[in-house]
């Protein structure tokens, strides 16, 4: 992925989700990617 936007002189974004070592539970783990969306949608202005 990295190379293909390399090569199209584009600038990916990586979007991390921070989790305890233990791990979340499916509701835990839905609602930081809603969060970690939010987040981005926000930062390319969508």
């Amino acid at each position: 992925m990295r190379a293909q936007a390399k090569a199209r002189k584009a600038d990916p974004k990586l979007l991390i989700v921070k989790h305890p070592i233990g791990g979340l539970n499916a509701g835990e783990l839905a609602e930081r990617i809603d969060v970690a969306a939010a987040g981005l949608k926000e930062a390319v202005g969508a």
